[in-house]
């Protein structure tokens, strides 16, 4: 058993920056991720999503264009997002950078699902770590799935096969209307899938 001074479970954007901060101070730490450091929002959230958004809004201004100034033939394309969002944004989902600079900064990387196995001690990996200072707990969330009858049998997105996508589909159902919903559902629309959203709240 490896004794250190605190161990992270969780590398998304809390437990990345806490990490890093106690490892730049000089306390042996480590990291603990099974997915990809950074977490959700720059491989499926915020940050990609921002460039679908920015690629479907010129797609709107483009077609405001008639009757303002001048003329436009505007033929949506989706391969140039899919394409960009894999090359700047997710680095085709490969968190390596994000890894290295953890390392750089004096910490230790541990890929896989960490369990917390008594009060200072963690196993991850087939690795044990006893903690002298800490363990600290960031294991995010994930997408909740509504308990719709016949969902479970049928092919569904959430919002990270959304980002994923190479293709706009022909008609898509979102349901759930908040942010990240309606982001999603209107970027998709001005790419020209017919898409409904569904929601049970007043707004």
């Amino acid at each position: 058993m490896k004794v250190v001074d605190a161990v992270v479970i969780g590398m998304g954007p809390a437990g990345e920056a806490v990490a890093g901060n106690l490892a730049e101070a000089g306390l042996e730490t480590v990291g603990i991720e099974a997915e990809l450091v950074g977490g959700e929002c720059p491989y499926w959230g915020c940050i990609p999503s921002k460039m679908m958004i920015r690629a479907a809004n010129l797609l709107a201004e483009a077609r405001r264009i008639p009757g303002i100034s001048g003329t436009s033939d505007v033929q949506p394309d989706f391969a140039p997002v899919a394409a960009r969002i894999r090359a700047e944004a997710t680095d085709d989902w490969n968190d390596q950078v994000a890894v290295d600079r953890f390392v750089g900064k004096g910490g230790t990387f541990v890929r896989g699902r960490g369990k917390v196995t008594g009060t200072d001690t963690v196993e991850a990996n087939g690795q044990q770590f006893h903690a002298r200072r800490a363990i600290v707990i960031a294991t995010g969330t994930h997408a909740a799935i509504p308990p719709i009858p016949g969902l479970a049998g049928t092919p569904f997105w959430t919002n990270r096969e959304a980002i994923a996508a190479t293709e706009a589909p022909s008609s898509l159902i979102v349901v759930g209307g908040g942010a990240i919903g309606a982001e999603l559902a209107q970027v998709f629309a001005r790419f020209g899938t017919a898409v409904t959203i569904v929601e049970g709240a007043a707004n």
